[in-house]
């Protein structure tokens, strides 16, 4: 094991992509992969899970992310160590920056590369849930997150800014019944088959969408629960139910890739918005400064693009 391969690797994780991640360090896909396969032999676990267009990190690859984070970070500070005395401005500073994984986050990847370039800041990514991103903030795993707004409101220490606009979506087979009407409402479902994502993973949204339906007058019936949103539009092609999914989950391709019909949902179901938030009992000045210059930024590209 070497540096080199554990950059690597924290690239890959970061992209979730070999393409994008070997554009980025100027070496060959195969060259990466193969790098990315001789370190999961050398550490004897599996690090990723290989869908069809993309990398998801598995508990390992999460818990791996971190250690190595800390030991790139470290290496870096003793490359600087002369020139990080007092009064120098060349100091590289750190944040773990913890996100919603399955979501389509283009803009966060533009704001943070903005402003990694300009103040000379190195942003360490993690996919998590909702539940582990606000448990994170809280125990300092995680210096800034970005998340769904219930789980954040609910924390009294936490400040949170909107930052993408985000509701809910159904996800049908491509030649449901319902698949062809331009709006639809949980009314519309009361004789359907759902799947759903493990509660652990999301309680929030599990809990309203079965509110929903008893509002409507029927217990939804969610005959699966599947670990991630791929697993689930997988299921609803094949017929197997409805499913869904936040629209800032979707990035224009998942009909197309899945060969599904993804149809909003005219119900309030409160505010799903994207936040940034960041834990206000922890005092770090350079955190706080970040987190406004994200709020800004982010606002002005995700809510008024």
């Amino acid at each position: 094991m070497n540096l080199t391969t554990l950059m690597y690797f924290v690239q890959v994780a970061t992209d979730g992509s070999l393409t994008k991640a070997a554009a980025k360090l100027f070496i060959s896909q195969p060259t990466l992969s193969r790098h990315m396969k001789e370190l999961e032999t050398e550490i004897g676990a599996q690090l990723f899970i290989r869908q069809s267009h993309s990398l998801k990190l598995t508990a390992d690859g999460i818990a791996f992310l971190k250690a190595t984070t800390q030991v790139i970070q470290d290496v870096e500070q003793l490359k600087h160590f002369f020139d990080q005395q007092p009064g120098s401005s060349h100091k590289t500073h750190y944040l773990n920056i913890g996100y919603l994984d399955n979501f389509n986050l283009e803009k966060m990847y533009q704001c943070l590369d903005q402003i990694s370039h300009t103040d000379n800041i190195q942003f360490s990514l993690f996919p998590d849930s909702p539940t582990n991103l606000s448990d994170g903030l809280v125990t300092g795993d995680y210096d800034l997150i970005f998340s769904l707004q219930p789980y954040t409101s609910a924390h009294s220490k936490f400040m949170s800014v909107p930052f993408l606009e985000n509701h809910l979506q159904i996800a049908l087979p491509m030649h449901h019944s319902l698949a062809n009407k331009k709006n639809l409402s949980f009314s519309d479902l009361k004789d359907e088959t759902f799947i759903l994502l493990d509660r652990d993973k999301s309680p929030i949204i599990v809990d309203n969408v079965l509110n929903q339906g008893i509002k409507n007058g029927y217990n939804l019936k969610a005959n699966y629960y599947v670990k991630s949103l791929s697993q689930g539009l997988a299921m609803t092609a094949m017929g197997n139910g409805l499913a869904f999914l936040y629209s800032a989950m979707n990035d224009g391709q998942l009909e197309q890739q899945y060969r599904i019909k993804i149809k909003n949902l005219a119900d309030n179901i409160g505010n799903h918005d994207v936040v940034v938030a960041i834990n206000t009992t922890r005092d770090n000045p350079l955190t706080t400064a970040i987190f406004q210059k994200i709020s800004d930024v982010g606002i002005d590209r995700a809510l008024r693009s």
